[in-house]
């Protein structure tokens, strides 16, 4: 994996009415943009499973739409982004995969989407830089530990 560096152009994912957000500080993406544009990329953009594994701590359902919950279309991937080099952050199916735990369903399909990828996606002009900023410092750590505590293999949700 490679340094990132800032784009200067970057131009952010501004919301209408009506689109999918997810984000908090520091970071929030555009999700209805990210999935059009993955509609429109597929050759580009990983498609694999998910382990879908037990809540983890502090895990918090209560922003969960219980009413939308058993129309979540578990055949519809998820969204994953990789965050850094060892880890993955899940952007779009929380309720898909809230389902998946309480009906035992042990994995869903996911796209993933690189550093580079994703990037395009924040909704706010400081974002690609504060991302750039991250990324190379994990990626400092990553390197300097050879990786000893990357995951390999499955990613759990």
């Amino acid at each position: 994996m490679k340094k990132l560096t800032e784009n200067p152009d970057f131009i952010p994912c501004i919301a209408v009415e009506g689109d999918e957000m997810l984000g908090g500080f520091p970071f929030n993406w555009h999700v209805t943009r990210a999935t059009r544009w993955i509609q429109a990329n597929l050759d580009q953009v990983e498609r694999s499973v998910v382990q879908i594994g037990p809540p983890g701590p502090g895990a918090d359902s209560s922003n969960l739409d219980e009413e939308f919950l058993p129309t979540a279309d578990l055949t519809r991937p998820i969204i994953m982004v990789r965050m850094r080099p060892e880890f993955f952050r899940l952007i779009d199916g929380n309720h898909r995969v809230a389902k998946a735990r309480r009906t035992g369903i042990k994995e869903l399909p996911a796209y993933y989407l690189t550093q580079e990828q994703h990037r395009q996606f924040f909704t706010s002009t400081d974002m690609d830089k504060r991302y750039v900023e991250y990324w190379n410092g994990k990626l400092k750590d990553f390197k300097k530990d050879k990786g000893r505590w990357g995951v390999v293999g499955e990613v759990r949700v």
